[in-house]
C-alpha cells in the first residue's frame, strides 16, 4: 500500500503525486469520463501551471489553454481565470471587463464562502445577507450577483428575490446573460435558460454552452434542436466525449425488450436492517415497476423494528410470484446479505439476479432496460444506473453517482484510487449522462447480476462488512476475470438515504459511518494492490 494513502485524498492532492505527462494523461482520463466543469477544470490548470516542468512541455502548455478556457466558459465572470487569458492574449475589450470586475470584487473571505461545497446552513444565511446588504449599497455590484448566484444554485432558492435589484453595468451586460443562462439551464430550468439563450450571439455560445442549450432543449421536449446543439458542441470541440455518447444514445436510442422478463428469470433481492417505514416505500415502488413474474426475497437483517409485520402485510401486492421472507435474528452486514441471498436455491436457479436497495425508487421500465443491455453481450456481468438524491422544487435532481474506473495514472504509483462519481459537487441531472458505457463499477444501490457471473468470481467479500465498498470490491473482482460491467444511464434511481462520503446538501455522516467506509477503503487497497497493473490496463481501454 501506498506510503502516503492517508495523506492523498482529493484530485488536487493526487495530481501533486504526478509528473507533469501524467497530469496530462489525468486529465485526458477525465475529458474521456465527463464534460469539465469549471472547479475540476480550474483545479488541473492550476495544476499544471505550477508543475516545474511546465514551462518546458508544449503538450502541458496545450492542456492548460483547453482547461483554462473551459473554466472561463463555465465561470464567465471569474476574474482570476479572465486575468489569466488575458496575460496569454491581451485583448482590450476584456481588459475594460477585467477593470470593472476587479472594482466590483467581493472580499475573498465572503467570495470563498460561495464557492465552499460543505457550506452550513447557518453559514450560507450569513453570506446569503451580506451579499444582499453589497447589493442595496450598490446595485451594480456585479460580484455580489454572480454570488448570490452561486448560493442559489446550491441552495436551489429562486434568483427573482434579489434579481430586480441588479442592474450590471453596460459592458458586462453579455457576460451576465451568460452566466444567467447557466444558472438556470445547470439546474434544468429550461422556461428560464431557453429566452436568455436566444439573446446570447452566436459568437459568444462556447461548446459547453451548447452542450447545456441542448440539454434544455430536450427536457422541454425539442429533440430535434438538442441533437443540433449537441452535435455543433461536438464540432466545435471533439473532446467531448460524453456528448458523443449522449448523441449516439439519441440518434439511435435502444428498443427496450420487454419479452427478456419472461425469457430470463431474475430474482429481486432486497436486505434491510431497521428501516421498516422506507423499505415499505420500496417495495411499494417495486410493485409499480415493469418486473413480470420475478420472485422477491427480502432479508430482514436483524431487525427489531415493524419490519417484519410492514414486509408481512405487503404478500397481497406481489400476487402471482414467489414473495418470500427472510428473517434472521442478527444483523450479518451487507456483503453477507446479499451472499445469503445468492446462494438461496430459488436464486440460484435463475438467470439474474437484480439487488435494490431498501430505500430506492425506480423507473417502471427499470428491469426491462436492464436485461435488454444485459443480454446485448454474454460477458455482460453487471448492469447499474445513474444515481440521484430526490428532487427539490422545480430544479432536477442532483446527481449521486453515475460510474467509476479506476484511476489508471494514480495506479502506476501504487496507489489504487477510483476516477469521481460526478462531474461536480451538486450537479444536477438535466440528461447530458443519459448514455450507456462501459465501466468498472456502477453503484450497488439498483443493479442486476448475471447469476454465471456471480459464480465465476465468488461471493461479496465479508471483510467489507458491515457495509460500503463490498459492490465496488466486486465489480472489479468480475471486471479482473474478464466480465463487463454496464453503465446504463438511461435508467435513474432515486436514493433516499445516501450512506456515502458525497451526500446531499445539508446530510452529515458520524464520524463512525466516515470511520466504516475509510477502513473498507483501506481494505480494498491492500486487497487489490497486486492487481494494480491489470486495473490500470482495463482502466486504459475503456
Amino acid at each position: 500500500m501506498h506510503p502516503d494513502y492517508f495523506k492523498l485524498f482529493g484530485i488536487p492532492a493526487e495530481l501533486s503525486l504526478l509528473t507533469i505527462d501524467e497530469k496530462i494523461t489525468y486529465v485526458n482520463m477525465i475529458k474521456r469520463l465527463f464534460v469539465l466543469e469549471g472547479p475540476l477544470a480550474t483545479t488541473f490548470a492550476n495544476s499544471l501551471s505550477t508543475d516545474p516542468a511546465f514551462d518546458g512541455s508544449e503538450q502541458a502548455q496545450q492542456t492548460f489553454l483547453h482547461c483554462i478556457a473551459r473554466a472561463s466558459h463555465a465561470l464567465p465572470l471569474r476574474a482570476e481565470i479572465l486575468d489569466i487569458l488575458q496575460k496569454i492574449s491581451p485583448d482590450a475589450q476584456r481588459a475594460r471587463h477585467l477593470e470593472i470586475l476587479d472594482k466590483l470584487a467581493l472580499p475573498p473571505a465572503l467570495d470563498g464562502k460561495t464557492y465552499k461545497n460543505d457550506l452550513r446552513e447557518e453559514e450560507a444565511d450569513d453570506a446569503y445577507s451580506a451579499l444582499l446588504d453589497t447589493l442595496t449599497k450598490n446595485p451594480a455590484h456585479v460580484g455580489a450577483a454572480d454570488g448570490l448566484l452561486r448560493l442559489d444554485y446550491a441552495l436551489g432558492r429562486e434568483p427573482s428575490a434579489w434579481l430586480d435589484r441588479f442592474h450590471c453595468p453596460n459592458s458586462l451586460a453579455g457576460m451576465w446573460r451568460s452566466a444567467l443562462f447557466l444558472h438556470y439551464a445547470r439546474r434544468g430550468r429550461w422556461e428560464e435558460a431557453l429566452p436568455l439563450w436566444e439573446q446570447i450571439p452566436e459568437e459568444a455560445r462556447t461548446p459547453y454552452m451548447r452542450v447545456h442549450a441542448a440539454d434544455n432543449y430536450i427536457l422541454a421536449r425539442d429533440r430535434a434542436a438538442g441533437i443540433r446543439l449537441h452535435t455543433s458542441a461536438l464540432r466545435q470541440d471533439p473532446s467531448l466525449h460524453p456528448v458523443a455518447l449522449r448523441l449516439d444514445a439519441l440518434a439511435s436510442p435502444t428498443a427496450p425488450r420487454a419479452e427478456l422478463l419472461a425469457e430470463k428469470r431474475t430474482a429481486i433481492c432486497l436486505y434491510s436492517w431497521n428501516k421498516g417505514a422506507v423499505l415499505e416505500q420500496t417495495l411499494r415502488a417495486l410493485a409499480e415497476t415493469d418486473t413480470g413474474a420475478s420472485p422477491v426475497f427480502v432479508l430482514l437483517n436483524g431487525c427489531t423494528d415493524d419490519s417484519s409485520a410492514r414486509v408481512e402485510a405487503l404478500r397481497d401486492i406481489f400476487p402471482g410470484r414467489t414473495y418470500e421472507i427472510i428473517r434472521l435474528p442478527i444483523n450479518i452486514g451487507a456483503p453477507a446479505a446479499r451472499n445469503w441471498l445468492i446462494h438461496l436455491p430459488p436464486v440460484q436457479a435463475c438467470d439474474h439476479a437484480a439487488f435494490m436497495d431498501d430505500d430506492v425508487v425506480m423507473p417502471k421500465d427499470w428491469l426491462i432496460r436492464y436485461l435488454t443491455e444485459m443480454e446485448k453481450d454474454p460477458r455482460n456481468a453487471v448492469v447499474g444506473c445513474k444515481v440521484v438524491f430526490p428532487p427539490e422544487g422545480r430544479d432536477a435532481p442532483t446527481l449521486q453517482y453515475l460510474f467509476r474506473n479506476v484511476n489508471m495514472v494514480t495506479a502506476r504509483h501504487g496507489l489504487l484510487k477510483l476516477t469521481i462519481t460526478e462531474p461536480a459537487q451538486g450537479m444536477r441531472d438535466t440528461g447530458l449522462y443519459s448514455f450507456t458505457r462501459r465501466c468498472l463499477s456502477v453503484m450497488g444501490c439498483l443493479h442486476l447480476l448475471r447469476m454465471s457471473a456471480l459464480r465465476d468470481a465468488g461471493d461479496f467479500d465479508i471483510r467489507f462488512s458491515p457495509s460500503q465498498v463490498d459492490d465496488i470490491d466486486h465489480d472489479l473482482c468480475l471486471a479482473l476475470k474478464g466480465w463487463n460491467i454496464i453503465y446504463c444511464g438511461e435508467v435513474t434511481c432515486e436514493h433516499h438515504q445516501n450512506s456515502g462520503l458525497g451526500t446531499n446538501r445539508g446530510a452529515r455522516l458520524s464520524q463512525a459511518s466516515v470511520g466504516s467506509i475509510l477502513g473498507n477503503d483501506v481494505k480494498l487497497n491492500f486487497k487489490h494492490e497486486v492487481n494494480l497493473p491489470a486495473l490500470a490496463r482495463l482502466a486504459a481501454g475503456l
